[in-house]
């Protein structure tokens, strides 16, 4: 087997075992048991030294929120704005609900308004947990809501003993996903007070619950179920294991700016407004994929008549770039491994999708804004590619009379076909580097079509209802799939042997292919892109194979 066969079969096998690796973690999963059953594994809320609570919540079979928690009745309270319906709870004074307007979601077969909290029936979002009182699942009282230039707060208290309260105050501007949360701390007593070992935490995860996860995680966002944290310049991530069955808590290493739980499109954010409030942030990971964020306030000394104040603000929504980027939070968009073309890519496609209103229009602009862009290395690398065909056409008589006189010595044999290329100043891999600059271009759209959520539901025409979603009917795979075999057949060069030939034809007809069948899953933006890209470098190629020179 020569070398070129050898690099040929080499290169099949690391691209398919790279494309399955990719399709088996982040591709369609089995059906996961109903939600209801999920809900059931969730463990409960409790830590070690600044964490840990004397109370307890259990996650329960049941996602309605139930009337009462224990024997305390529940009350709910909404506040809306054009943006989200919210619901808060006089039980632990916590967020019972936050649903998206302009996002819908397909859950138990109803097509119904976002929900951010995947688990409604417990009390431990934007929850005050803390050593020796219930401050969870016990009630809090209601002081009523307030409205102030189009920006409105609810507030709880609760008593921990004559003349000392904790006060919970959220506030929601208009056209945001933002609660603005004020914890206060008040000692009317007559003698100093402590408030110590107290933890504000969101929890568990954020949309879906593990269970829901392996039910619906498709296409090959890899996004889902990841907890991502800044502090200074430091930006980190991990990626929970839906599959673990050991419960850990990680401390932080350094007070972030925020820290954040997302799936693929949507997120929750804790950042505090000051770091000195904070002692340690920490991340809970339960056994199952169940993830809770905790801050551990400061230890406060109150002086009679005096109040203590910690500000967190909490982003619960969808990761739109722009929102998030306002914020400082814009890291929480993957835009691929390649971040910084990734940013251009979204800004050239949000700018087009300004002018257009389109989003499948903007892509197709964008396409072929990328495709002049690269028009010269292109052209270059096609040019190569025509003369290496021609080249290697010429020298196949030679070729045939080496393979009948070092028929039984491969590696002479290798030796004078070389000569026989510098002779002819043959570069079988001439064409190749034009078109590896091209590559970090393909990979940050690439990351950027598939992860933004300014695509979901984005309607383009025809069948293609909404861009995040793969196609129904695999017609744009399909199209993506005869255009890449054309590609392949216009820049295939003359086999010289055997074995050769067997390698280019499995390149030739089985990359298509099978990237056809790993594409059914992926997001229809991505395959509108993939498709017209492919017939303008068709066109391309046919142009410089038409050309004289």
């Amino acid at each position: 087997m020569n070398n070129d066969s050898k690099k040929l079969i080499v290169f099949v096998l690391i691209s398919g075992s790279i494309l399955f690796g990719f399709n088996y973690f982040y591709g369609p999963k089995p059906k996961a048991p109903d939600a209801t059953a999920v809900a059931s594994q969730a463990a409960t809320v409790q830590g070690t030294s600044g964490i840990q609570t004397s109370n307890s919540t259990t996650l329960t079979n049941d996602h309605k929120k139930s009337s009462t928690i224990g024997s305390t009745k529940e009350k709910l309270f909404k506040i809306e704005n054009n943006l989200a319906i919210v619901s808060f709870s006089n039980i632990g004074g916590s967020l019972s609900s936050f649903k998206l307007k302009k996002y819908n979601d397909m859950k138990n077969g109803k097509d119904e308004q976002l929900e951010m909290l995947p688990a409604r029936s417990v009390a431990t979002y934007l929850s005050l947990y803390t050593t020796g009182t219930n401050l969870v699942d016990s009630a809090w009282v209601n002081e009523g809501i307030t409205s102030n230039n189009g920006t409105q707060t609810i507030s709880f208290s609760k008593q921990l003993k004559p003349g000392i309260k904790i006060v919970k105050e959220f506030s929601i501007p208009e056209d945001s996903y933002t609660i603005n949360t004020k914890l206060k701390f008040i000692n009317k007593s007559s003698t100093p007070y402590a408030f110590k070992d107290m933890q504000y935490s969101w929890g568990p995860n954020v949309h879906y619950l593990p269970g829901e996860l392996t039910r619906i995680k498709s296409g090959v966002g890899g996004g889902f179920n990841k907890v991502v944290y800044k502090f200074d310049k430091t930006f980190k991530q991990l990626t929970t294991n839906l599959k673990s069955k050991e419960n850990k808590i990680i401390a932080l290493e350094a007070i972030p700016d925020w820290i954040a739980v997302k799936d693929l499109y949507f997120t929750s954010a804790l950042k505090p407004l000051l770091k000195v409030d904070i002692k340690n942030t920490v991340i809970k990971d339960e056994a199952g994929g169940f993830v809770y964020l905790g801050m551990n306030l400061r230890d406060m000394l109150v002086s009679p008549g005096a109040t203590e104040t910690i500000a967190i603000d909490s982003y619960i929504g969808p990761a739109e770039f722009h929102r998030l980027k306002k914020l400082g939070m814009d890291k929480i968009v993957d835009l691929g491994g390649i971040r910084f073309l990734g940013v251009w890519m979204f800004y050239g496609l949000d700018y087009i999708y300004t002018v257009t209103k389109n989003y499948g229009i903007a892509i197709l602009l964008l396409t072929f804004l990328i495709r002049l862009i690269l028009w010269i290395p292109s052209n270059s690398s096609f040019k190569q590619m025509k003369e290496t065909q021609s080249k290697m056409a010429v020298i196949k008589p030679r070729m045939e009379t080496l393979k009948k006189i070092y028929k039984d010595d491969a590696q002479k044999l290798n030796e004078e076909t070389m000569k026989l290329y510098q002779e002819y100043k043959i570069n079988p891999f001439g064409g190749c580097l034009p078109m590896l600059l091209q590559l970090p271009i393909f990979i940050a759209l690439y990351g950027t079509l598939i992860n933004v959520v300014e695509l979901k539901g984005a309607k383009f025409a025809l069948w293609i209802t909404d861009l995040s979603q793969p196609d129904k009917f695999f017609i744009l795979p399909v199209f993506m799939g005869i255009t890449m075999l054309i590609q392949q057949k216009m820049s295939a060069q003359p086999s010289m042997d055997g074995q050769s030939d067997a390698s280019q034809k499995i390149l030739l007809y089985g990359m298509p292919v099978f990237l056809t069948y790993m594409s059914f899953s992926w997001p229809a933006g991505l395959m509108l892109y993939w498709s017209i890209s492919n017939v303008l470098g068709i066109a391309q190629q046919m142009l410089v194979n038409r050309s004289k020179k």
